[in-house]
């Protein structure tokens, strides 16, 4: 069983589950923009790595100095999405927007052209060093999650998941709807969530067309 966001994340959630969230947003938030929100909050880590990259990269920080800091702010970044520590303002909205660019191929280019004209390729090859061994640690962190949300609930909850009910909060605390991932007795039966379903799949087909219950 899984959802998807329109760039293809998979979440794997029921579609009635998931969309009982989302129905108790709509219609002020559209499915659409709780899924894009999903996408956002995935990139952080590596917005905050790329930059961090621009900025070692124009002030010619030493190779071992970009690795350090890049692998740094990744990890924060990974930190902030791991524990839905959202308390820079408009960092989701902004970082948001910048993921319609994701998928091509747009923050790798602009890091690798601005590395090789002002630190050269091994400041660039540094770069990416960092961003590695960061998703490394953040791999690990979310491992360790997995295991706590299984042990929690009997099943675990891998990053994207928790992604999505990050982007539930955030709009629910926006609107002042109930931040509570609790389900009341008969929630889902109502079958509420079956209009932002079909709202969804009269404006993004293909989107709805990846969706799986099995």
């Amino acid at each position: 069983m899984a959802i998807y966001t329109p760039r293809g994340l998979k979440i794997r959630l029921a579609t009635d589950l998931a969309f009982t969230y989302i129905a108790r947003l709509y219609p002020k938030f559209t499915a659409f923009q709780v899924l894009k929100t999903v996408e956002g909050i995935e990139l952080i880590p590596s917005c905050f790595a790329f930059f961090t990259g621009l900025y070692v990269f124009i002030n010619d920080f030493s190779p071992n100095d970009i690795a350090i800091y890049v692998g740094i702010s990744a990890v924060i970044g990974g930190l902030i999405t791991a524990f839905g520590l959202f308390v820079i303002p408009f960092l989701v909205r902004f970082i948001t927007g910048l993921s319609y660019l994701k998928g091509f191929g747009f923050f790798t280019i602009a890091i690798i052209i601005t590395g090789l004209l002002t630190v050269g390729w091994k400041g660039t090859l540094f770069y990416f060093i960092g961003r590695y061994a960061a998703s490394f640690v953040i791999f690990i962190i979310d491992t360790w999650q997995m295991k706590l949300a299984n042990k929690k609930i009997g099943f675990p909850l891998t990053a994207s998941e928790r992604n999505f009910f990050n982007a539930y909060r955030l709009y629910a605390s926006r609107i002042g709807v109930t931040t509570s991932l609790e389900l009341e007795d008969g929630e889902i039966e109502s079958g509420k969530w079956q209009l932002p379903l079909t709202m969804l799949q009269l404006k993004w087909p293909k989107v709805v067309a990846r969706f799986t219950d099995n």
